[in-house]
């Protein structure tokens, strides 16, 4: 008979066992359970975020459900990491870690239970708050003293910056063009539109038989606009007619109306601060399309605007005031008396004029708060200083983020993420487009949806409507006119900052040695300027930014700390690193990596484990193998490994690519990949016919055996955009014939000897930029412009030691886009003519080293649209031909802005000369 010990010792291992073994299955299905609750908490977080909540116990409640999002989220990404961490298997260190998320998945339903039973106990004291409030299109209060409404009450003699928009708004309004118009004056926050449209309506409404200014704001809605118009109609009649009362009448009553009393009438009307594109459209309906009337509306929406953009409607973007006029306002209002700023605060005064970046609100704001200041120096520095915290809600300056705040007030959920992420960058930082999609990319801030869109397709849209919300300033255009670098205004950046915090989203430090990060609950830390320091234990950041790049002490990368063990992005470009961080192979949730601008050498194997990265970007660092492992990267859609060694010219070794060792399989999520060394090993060309996703492609070391199976891989990638091929070296033939089906390609650059000029690139329809290198075609038959001249979207040429011909032409009709052209070592070129309406959008000509060129091209005098000549390293009697005061061919070039010439100095200097001066 067994020992009653026993027994109970029996039943309590057995009992034991049963749990252990239901362990995994329980914890499996509680991530499920919890992966449902946080899509529905995603969407009453995205509702809520859609609604100005006023009520403070409201937005308590959110708060708590957006931290157990966030508990939720880090729970998922512990089981994935436990996953990764320990595979399939039933051990001791697995089961630990299965019970340690069994008790954090009951303590987050029992925290979602208490939320929901606290919103219950507590409901919020006013019973119309009692639910989410209405959309901020009802709700958002514009009292008078609202900031926005000052510009109503300027005289011309305060306004300063507007003369031409004045001008050209005021022509616009008084053509006698006999046909109803729209313009929309479309700028940021605090730009002046209202300021401009006021100074027109006020200069032209005489000249029309009634007019009308209406505030179309947020608070109002459709049926009180309406009246307020016909109100403001009715009173310009000599009969002095009113409006029937508001609580009477009907929406189609209005319009009606409206429309009745205008049908025989002039009129002009300004819509102000317009926000959907809902309450134009119900206006609309209620004006007569007749008697060349006019209407003005003023709106930050610049995707409304462009959106209803036709033949009668235009847009009219208003643009910041230059240094000179941001001098000229702040000092009429900073020194009302003299309106000159004295020399000893001129530097100051130039400081603080950078950072408004020609904002007219900022400017007019700081300049009366400077007004109070004197002239005592000490006490301008400390404004400069103080900036951020006067920004506030209780600082001086509140008035700025009343009105800027605004704007990100009205995002939609997706975007107001993308756009506290674009504040985590320094200021004045220029933001690349493409690294900024990948960001949003690994923040899971871009989706896909069931439209079928690639989520780079959806980043592009994502960033261009906040452009056109005028919230995200383009800093440089790409060719194509999408965006290249893009940043947030200063001001509005200041401003952001303290969302960042209020939201947990981000921990930013902007210039210090040291840091301290003690806030467990923040999702991800930026170092503009500085070093990590102390972190607290149980952190939760999901990102870590450093972009100091120009600081020479050596940076900590604390990236061991079981605290950023669950990162997912790692941002260190330009940190003071020769290795590989040994410990970023414990970031096994890591799914972007950025070492850009490194000194590192070489990537360890153990760079397989990270099996959710999806970015490695190398770009600019010193590596030039990459492990076999590398393929264990499934997820991966970006790899960027390259170098740039450029002094004075690109040479034909300029770019320097990596090989991978041993055998490869690409992942075929690649979306990106650049440079590919080949070097003799074709299967790694082979193994790319796989990769149907990808989209650009820069492939380096070919021989001319390689060129057939090149071609035939190049057809097999349908969606490939962009193309980068190298020969092996300058005197290897690329053979690049035998395509015959090419993808749809934007861009191509082939770098290499070619025996003739490859038919198929005249089928490009889709091409925007072709740059031809070391081609060396002969003059008999390859004249590459006969190829060219046809196509339809080609923006761009580059011609480098592409021809070995006397004489470039440019035939009648042809390039009928281009924009840029560029002709280098050119050694036999001797005359280039441009036919007449040949090259009609001709904007920047540059011609380098093309020794025997005797003359400008001829024609040249009938491009107008063209703004800039640049000439590098051609011959002084060249260069003194065009030369504005005796240049004996100047005539021909006087109506270009800009000519500039260049010599190449020691040392990779330029001596540069204005020859338009």
């Amino acid at each position: 008979m067994t020992d009653p010990c026993v027994q109970f010792v029996l039943a309590k291992l057995d009992a034991f066992l049963k749990r252990e073994l239901q362990l995994p299955k329980k914890v499996d299905t509680g991530i499920r359970t919890l992966g449902s609750e946080l899509d529905s908490i995603a969407a009453f977080l995205s509702a809520a975020h859609q609604r100005a909540v006023q009520d403070q116990q409201i937005l308590n409640w959110v708060r708590k459900v957006q931290d157990a999002a966030y508990d939720i989220i880090d729970i998922l990404d512990l089981f994935d990491h436990h996953k990764a961490e320990n595979g399939r298997a039933i051990s001791v260190t697995r089961r630990r870690a299965y019970r340690s998320i069994a008790d954090q998945i009951n303590d987050i339903k029992s925290i979602l239970e208490e939320i929901n039973k606290g919103r219950e106990r507590y409901p919020p004291a006013n019973s119309s708050q009692a639910a989410l409030p209405p959309s901020p299109t009802t709700n958002r209060d514009y009292s008078d003293l609202h900031p926005r409404f000052a510009p109503l009450f300027l005289s011309d003699a305060d306004v300063v910056g507007f003369e031409e928009d004045k001008d050209m708004l005021m022509a616009w309004a008084l053509d006698m063009v006999d046909e109803h118009k729209v313009m929309f004056v479309v700028g940021m926050g605090g730009s002046g539109k209202t300021t401009l449209a006021k100074q027109v309506f006020d200069a032209v409404k005489q000249d029309f038989c009634c007019s009308a200014w209406i505030s179309v704001s947020k608070s109002k809605k459709n049926l009180e606009i309406l009246r307020n118009m016909l109100d403001q109609l009715c009173r310009c009649s000599s009969r002095a007619e009113t409006a029937p009362t508001l609580l009477q009448q009907s929406l189609d009553f209005y319009i009606n109306r409206i429309k009745e009393y205008l049908l025989d009438k002039r009129y002009v009307i300004v819509l102000d601060d317009l926000w959907v594109d809902d309450v134009w459209r119900s206006i609309m309906l209620a004006l007569p399309r007749r008697n060349r009337s006019r209407i003005i509306i003023t709106t930050r929406r610049g995707d409304i605007a462009y959106s209803l953009k036709d033949g009668s409607v235009d847009v009219h973007p208003i643009q910041h005031l230059s240094l000179e006029k941001a001098k000229e306002l702040i000092h009429r209002i900073a020194f009302p008396g003299s309106r000159i700023c004295p020399p000893a605060l001129a530097t100051l005064s130039n400081e603080i004029l950078g950072k408004c970046e020609g904002l007219p609100l900022a400017i007019t704001e700081i300049g009366h708060l400077l007004s109070t200041k004197g002239e005592r120096e000490p006490e301008w520095k400390k404004l400069r200083d103080s900036l951020a915290s006067e920004l506030t809600s209780h600082g001086r300056l509140a008035n700025i983020a009343k009105v800027l705040i605004l704007s990100y007030d009205d995002l939609p959920y997706h975007l107001k993420n993308c756009f506290l992420l674009m504040n985590t960058f320094p200021p004045n930082h220029p933001i690349q487009r493409t690294k900024l999609i990948r960001l949003w990319i690994a923040e899971d801030f871009i989706t896909e949806g069931n439209n079928g869109k690639e989520l780079e397709d959806l980043g592009e849209e994502y960033l261009n409507e906040l452009i056109q919300r005028n919230l995200v300033q383009v800093w440089q255009m790409d060719i194509d006119g999408r965006p290249r670098t893009c940043h947030v205004q200063n001001i509005m950046h200041e401003i952001v900052l303290s969302q960042l915090q209020d939201e947990k989203f981000c921990e930013v430090y902007p210039e210090q040695r040291t840091f301290a990060v003690s806030n467990e609950r923040i999702r991800r830390i930026s170092i503009h300027k500085g070093d990590l320091g102390q972190l607290c234990p149980n952190l939760r950041a999901r990102a870590l930014l450093i972009f100091d790049s120009l600081d020479p002490y050596q940076h900590s990368i604390p990236i061991g700390y079981s605290s950023l063990k669950m990162l997912r992005e790692l941002h260190l470009e330009g940190a003071n690193l020769d290795m590989f961080p040994a410990d970023i192979e414990e970031l096994l949730l890591l799914r972007y990596l950025c070492l850009r601008n490194t000194g590192i050498r070489s990537i360890p194997k153990s760079i397989g484990k990270l099996k959710h990265l999806e970015t490695l970007d190398l770009k600019q660092t010193l590596v030039r193998t990459l492990p076999k492992e590398i393929c264990h990267l499934s997820k991966l859609r970006y790899l960027l490994v390259y170098r740039y060694d450029i002094e004075h010219y690109v040479a034909f070794n300029t770019i320097k690519g990596f090989e991978v060792a041993g055998e490869i399989t690409w992942s075929a999520n690649l979306r990106k990949l650049l440079f590919v060394q080949v070097n003799k090993n074709h299967k790694i060309i082979v193994a790319m016919r796989g990769l149907r996703e990808l989209r650009r492609l820069g492939i380096m070391g070919l021989r001319k055996e390689d060129g057939r199976i090149l071609s035939e891989t190049i057809q097999m990638l349908p969606n490939l955009h962009s193309l980068n091929v190298a020969a092996e070296n300058e005197a290897e033939v690329l053979d690049m014939q035998e395509i015959s089906h090419p993808p749809r390609l934007q861009r191509l650059y082939l770098n290499g000897r070619l025996e003739r000029m490859p038919s198929w690139i005249s089928k490009l329809h889709d091409l925007v930029r072709l740059r031809l290198k070391w081609s060396r075609l002969d003059q008999q038959s390859n004249n590459p412009i006969n190829s060219l001249q046809d196509l339809p979207n080609l923006l761009e040429l580059q011609l480098l030691d592409a021809y070995n011909g006397e004489q470039l032409d440019f035939n009648a009709g042809k390039f009928q886009k281009l924009k840029i052209l560029e002709l280098e070592l050119l050694p036999q070129l001797k005359m280039v003519i441009m036919e007449r309406n040949s090259l009609p959008c001709l904007q920047k000509l540059i011609i380098r080293r093309c020794g025997q060129l005797r003359h400008i091209p001829v024609g040249i005098d009938d491009l107008s649209q063209l703004k800039e000549i640049h000439l590098y390293d051609m011959p002084r009697n060249f260069v003194s031909m065009l030369e504005k005061n005796g240049g004996s061919l100047y005539q021909l070039v006087h109506h270009v802005p800009l000519i500039r010439s260049y010599d190449a100095q020691n040392g990779g200097r330029w001596d540069v000369k204005d020859l338009s001066d």
